[in-house]
């Protein structure tokens, strides 16, 4: 059976071959980064984050929302003739209570079974849609001084022991501390700032946390593979705060090997994804009122 992500997989490694990971977007004009939204408003998470937001800013839209051919023709917008849709991914899993149904539709009796099942589905920005209600091309207003304080709300509250100082940014697992160069070594705050997102996604793998380590299912390909959820990581955490990710800089050594990882086991991009999210999503409970439950950094 072909494998649906088959075309989206080739335009990643295309792109990561050139040198551009399409999850770092390419923010023009002082933009700033935010989630790509639903029809309903609902934002996207995991993969499709990422990979709406790059094609958004790629193709210069503004407005966050994301419609399906149906959900366009349920406002009254259709999709304008010659439109170039993106490709979103439904992953989802459903369990059989011990039931079989056979071709013929006879029911038997058998295991509990999770049935997982993967597809790409087109949608489109609402500024490809005819006669779009304008509330959908604005997009939420934002108030720059409120999501700054957000933005900084959430980065404080993770309780990583920190230590400035050095040329390298690096979260040190034996220490479990992140080592940082101080702000002045960067071009601006806002690259320290997105560093160290970056090494929070790392910081998020130690044993007494979330305990993610790769080294059975990916040897000597693990410490990468560990590297590409943290870029990934590192991008979503922006998007959801509106930090620019920082230009591409010495990670640029593990384009190689991001390229043969998504080359030998294509389910690599969806594992990664998934494992970001939750990093991300551990690093935002800190600063939610039921953070006093989370474990705190030795």
């Amino acid at each position: 059976m072909s494998n649906p992500l088959e075309p989206l997989l080739n335009e990643i490694i295309a792109r990561l071959e050139r040198g551009v990971p399409p999850w770092r977007q390419p923010w023009a004009n002082g933009a700033d980064p935010s989630t790509p939204l639903r029809s309903d408003g609902q934002p996207f998470s995991g993969s499709n984050a990422w990979l709406l937001a790059f094609a958004g800013a790629e193709r210069g839209y503004t407005s966050p929302f994301w419609f399906t051919f149906r959900q366009a023709l349920a406002i009254g917008a259709p999709v304008a003739r010659g439109a170039r849709s993106a490709l979103a991914i439904l992953y989802k899993t459903r369990v059989v209570d011990g039931r079989e149904v056979s071709d013929s539709g006879d029911v038997g009796e058998g295991e509990a079974k999770t049935l997982r099942y993967l597809k790409t589905y087109a949608v489109f920005n609402a500024e490809q849609l005819t006669d779009c209600p304008q509330t959908y091309l604005e997009g939420p207003k934002v108030d720059p001084v409120i999501r700054a304080a957000a933005r900084e709300a959430v980065l404080d509250a993770i309780p990583a022991r920190l230590e400035i100082g050095g040329n390298t940014a690096c979260y040190v697992r034996a220490a479990d501390l992140i080592r940082m160069p101080p702000p002045e070594a960067f071009g601006c705050m806002e690259d320290w700032k997105s560093t160290f997102a970056h090494e929070a996604i790392h910081w998020s793998g130690a044993e007494h946390r979330m305990s993610r380590t790769f080294g059975q299912r990916f040897g000597d390909a693990a410490y990468a593979f560990e590297e590409l959820v943290a870029e990934i990581g590192s991008a979503a955490i922006g998007l959801r705060i509106g930090l620019r990710p920082q230009i591409l800089d010495g990670r640029a050594a593990y384009l190689g090997h991001w390229v043969k990882i998504l080359k030998d086991r294509p389910g690599a991009l969806l594992e990664a994804s998934g494992h970001a999210q939750r990093a991300v999503d551990h690093l935002l409970a800190y600063s939610q009122p039921a953070a006093v439950s989370q474990p705190l950094a030795a």
